[in-house]
């Protein structure tokens, strides 16, 4: 048996636990692996070969299948054990491309595996993970997006933190630390809640076809099948280039048993029912019939791994890093694991600078804002720039005043902040003019830094815009602070009459209604007055001892939904909130509002206690 110098630093990585991973080295295949018990972890005691099949019993299925199209690129998991992250990120990243909004996303494997441990609390002493644990973690929290915090390839040691050694090493060890502030505060992407499948040909060929969506699959590792550079049996170098992964004979069994026992988990994208190679025995050699004849093995799964490219499944014909595992070893060694299509509701806000649909066009250059006030009319911008201390858990808080002189009734007003701050989540802002006071944001963004924001505010609309407007900001808790740099307006104003004066209305909802735990409530309002919609709050009040498993969603008349809250960062049990809900402007008041509260996990449970709409139409 050859030794190479990777042999000493993959003794060290078996301890980490995790999945197999690919890391260049002098030995090609010489990949390290790992702990297969977090893998599997909360498996089906029969790795879900008692649960019924997906598909039909008498449907017949196509011989070669394939959904490589509509993967993203192969990406490398380094030197860390995160298989597990990594497919169940593929996963996502084709559920995301099949349901259509995001054309190329690129979720962060580096955030999912800290959710997953931190947020999830799961498998906190330990590299590896499981795809339903992942999943549970994507849909009760979310993931952010690559760019927010880039993957690491290689774990942290003692040179990264003295701590970073032995079996007793801390949660932030296995997770390369906390995400930065930025990445905290990112938008977060989600997925429905997973279920196990059973791991048959026909299931996995049945959920594919009907879905046209991947499998997540994992188990048991096999040195010789995977062509693997730490097998003590013959491999064979074209194989691995190849990908092909055959049922693990006798010998590799035994080889891969006792303390040698690892794991890996994949994305299952396609099928070749015809696809034949020839089996080997421990020696390497080609196993014979007795007539002398190389036994095949017929029918493989076609899937993407996660070792990157360059090297292993080089030559596979559906693409570098991709590969095939026979339908035997499919059935007898792994589990499956799937999900659905997101739903996904980006709406393009028409003056923040940002493309929030994600369609290639900003603000006035969107078609969706073509009728937007604050494309169709001329503006002015108004700045303070006095600089002033926010007071430390003060209700008073720190105020700045800018005067309008200008008359002209308002079609869009938006307000900028620039506020310095080391703990988001304590401030509360608003903007006043007169009596009306507007909350523009209420302890939102839990520990991140900073606020630098642009916010539509639709209440003044059709109003006069000359007055004092008052920028206020709160800090409502101790110890970290903060400073108002600058804050500014932009006005415009009407070039007719508005279409008309504003009419403020409320309108009270459900009280008291329990929430169900991991369930939904509905609540509904019936609006009966009519009227062009300028302005939209929703005042929502719930008690619940976990407010991150709750997710909040509004759904209009017109069919239109919009997420108000997908997770409460405070600690407290209580949520009382007021949310802008701009995508409604302009549409008709009159109709069906409908609260929609989720539960996402069980354990923890709640009540709607009230909930309200105040609208302004004309």
């Amino acid at each position: 048996m050859r030794i190479s110098t990777r042999a000493i630093g993959f003794a060290v990585l078996l301890t980490l636990g995790g999945c197999a991973a690919d890391v260049p080295s002098v030995d090609e295949g010489d990949d390290p692996v790992s702990d297969l018990d977090a893998l599997l972890a909360d498996a089906p005691a029969d790795r879900g070969r008692g649960l019924p099949e997906d598909g039909k019993a008498d449907e017949t299925y196509p011989r070669q299948f394939d959904m490589v199209a509509a993967q993203s690129p192969v990406r490398s998991q380094g030197s860390r054990g995160t298989c597990s992250i990594f497919s169940t990120t593929a996963l996502m990243e084709s559920l995301y491309i099949r349901e259509g909004s995001l054309t190329n996303p690129d979720f962060s494997e580096q955030f999912l595996q800290w959710s997953s441990k931190v947020e999830q609390r799961a498998f906190q002493n330990t590299e590896g993970s499981s795809a339903q644990m992942n999943l549970q973690a994507i849909n009760r929290f979310g993931i952010v997006e690559e760019t927010d915090w880039p993957y690491q390839t290689t774990p942290w040691n003692t040179s990264n933190d003295p701590e970073c050694t032995g079996d007793g090493r801390p949660v932030r060890c296995w997770t390369n630390g906390d995400p930065p502030p930025a990445a905290l505060a990112a938008m977060r992407w989600r997925l429905p809640r997973g279920q196990w499948i059973n791991p048959s040909v026909r299931s996995l060929q049945g959920h594919m076809l009907s879905t046209r969506t991947p499998v997540v699959v994992g188990g048991d590792f096999f040195y010789q099948s995977w062509n693997h550079g730490r097998s003590r049996l013959r491999t064979n170098p074209e194989y691995r280039r190849q990908g092909y992964v055959l049922a693990p004979n006798a010998a590799d069994i035994e080889d891969s048993s006792g303390d040698r026992r690892a794991g890996h988990s994949f994305l299952i994208v396609g099928w070749d029912d015809e696809l034949e190679v020839a089996r080997v025995d421990g020696e390497g050699n080609p196993e014979l019939d007795a007539s002398g004849n190389p036994v095949m093995e017929r029918g493989f799964f076609l899937f993407k791994n996660s070792w990157g490219t360059g090297s292993w499944g080089s030559a596979n014909p559906r693409g570098d890093g991709y590969g095939w595992i026979s339908y035997r070893y499919t059935t007898e060694q792994l589990t499956a694991y799937v999900a659905g299509l997101p739903t996904v509701m980006l709406t393009e806000v028409c003056n923040d600078g940002v493309d929030n649909d994600r369609d290639g066009q900003t603000d006035c250059d969107d078609s969706d804002c073509a009728s937007d006030r604050a494309c169709l009319d001329p503006g002015d911008s108004l700045v303070d720039d006095t600089r002033r201390p926010i007071p430390d858990n003060d209700p008073r808080g720190v105020s700045g005043m800018i005067t309008v002189t200008e008359g002209g009734n308002i079609s869009s007003l938006a307000v900028t902040v620039d506020i310095t701050h080391t703990y988001r989540g304590d401030l509360s802002v608003y903007l006043v003019r007169g009596a009306t006071r507007v909350t523009l944001i209420d302890r939102q963004g839990g520990s991140a830094d900073d606020l630098q924001q642009t916010f539509t505010v639709a209440d003044f609309n059709g109003t006069d815009a000359a007055g004092v407007y008052e920028l206020v900001v709160v800090d409502n808790a101790r110890q970290d602070t903060g400073t108002l740099n600058v804050w500014s307006l932009d006005i415009t104003r009407c070039t007719t009459d508005c279409g008309g004066a504003i009419t403020a209305r409320t309108y009270e909802g459900e009280t008291g209604r329990a929430i169900p735990d991991a369930g939904s409530l509905e609540s509904r309002i019936e609006v009966t007055d009519a009227g062009q919609l300028q302005s939209l709050h929703v005042d929502v009040e719930i008690t619940h001892s976990f407010p991150y498993e709750l997710t909040l969603r509004l759904r209009g008349p017109s069919g239109r939904e919009f997420v108000l809250l997908t997770e409460d960062p405070s600690s407290t049990s209580r949520i009382e909130r007021s949310f802008e809900v701009p995508g409604f402007v302009g549409e008709d008041l009159r109709g069906t509002w409908t609260l929609t509260v989720t539960d996402g996990a069980s354990g923890d449970t709640g009540t709607l206690d009230a909930w309200r709409l105040r609208a302004s139409t004309r």
